[in-house]
């Protein structure tokens, strides 16, 4: 595994070339507004994971960059979607072609005393229209059911609730089924006691929560300093909102940089933020992971969450 890690940092930042090449391109895609997973070899530039409908704006924004010799631009195929309500919390995890689309989805989604938490990646595609999405949420929530996770993939929907009664599962499923719009249901409804929102699936909160985070730009700082990078506070923000959902969830914010003592004040400033939205300090714990290297490399001047 080393082996291979070392021959992939070898096609990444092989050289300063690739590394400065790298760093201009990934620049020129975000004062454009587009993303992408960018790869470099040689003079060479791949971008994968683009939204279809901006593949050719992408792929004239990196050949206009100094330096580039080709440029390969592939573009992202519908991803998963999750859309789940838990008591008066509605989640959305998944990919939104642009902030229009992703306007569009929140707009759907939205319900009268329910807040709306989204995890949503730029730059992919969403496997069904914003509408149907808001059928769904409706559909669960005519139900009355307090907690109901919808998965839709490949034109397949998964239904996932526990309820009380048949009469409930009877009701739910056939609200869904109605709302569905041709999808094929596989049915996941249990009938037993309802779980508490503690029970949540912290592996699939995890997730949601680094999609959001990845997909919005990490949890950066200003190389060599603890200010924060882009809109960082606002997104640690929407962290807090989203823990909120699972309050005996164990935390650890591990934190990169070049300094030890700069790195762990990255991670209290974080902390700080998450505290604020109401998730207890005593589920926070800090690790920090040093950069000898510099910090050349966005990844190595940010924070990540890690739910447990």
């Amino acid at each position: 595994m080393p082996a291979l890690l070392a021959a992939t940092g070898v096609l990444v930042y092989g050289n300063d070339v690739e590394r400065t090449l790298y760093a201009d391109v990934r620049s020129a895609l975000s004062k454009a507004g587009y993303h992408g997973v960018v790869e470099v070899n040689g003079r060479s530039v791949v971008v994968s994971e683009v939204s279809p409908r901006s593949v050719d704006a992408v792929r004239a924004v990196v050949s206009d960059v100094s330096g580039v010799s080709s440029t390969d631009v592939r573009p992202a195929g519908p991803e998963q979607l999750l859309v789940a309500v838990r008591g008066g919390e509605i989640l959305l995890s998944g990919a939104v072609a642009d902030d229009t689309e992703r306007v569009a989805l929140l707009n759907a989604a939205k319900a009268d005393d329910h807040r709306v938490t989204a995890a949503l990646r730029l730059g992919g595609t969403l496997p069904v229209p914003p509408v149907v999405v808001g059928r769904l949420v409706s559909a669960a929530l005519s139900a009355k059911v307090s907690e109901v996770t919808t998965t839709i993939h490949n034109g397949q929907l998964a239904i996932a609730a526990r309820v009380p009664d048949e009469a409930r599962a009877t009701a739910v499923r056939d609200a869904v089924k109605q709302a569905a719009n041709g999808l094929q249901i596989t049915d996941r409804v249990e009938v037993g006691p309802s779980t508490s929102a503690g029970d949540l699936n912290v592996a699939a909160l995890h997730d949601s929560i680094n999609r959001l985070v990845n997909g919005n730009g990490a949890i950066r700082f200003v190389q060599g300093t603890t200010g924060w990078e882009g809109h960082g506070p606002v997104l640690v923000e929407r962290v807090g909102r989203m823990l909120l959902v699972a309050p005996r969830a164990s935390i650890t914010l591990v934190a990169h940089g070049t300094d030890p003592a700069m790195a762990a004040k990255r991670a209290e400033m974080v902390r700080d933020v998450l505290v604020g939205q109401g998730v207890s300090p005593a589920l926070i714990a800090l690790e920090t992971r040093p950069a000898p290297d510099g910090e050349y490399d966005p990844a190595l001047r940010q924070v990540d969450v890690v739910v447990r």
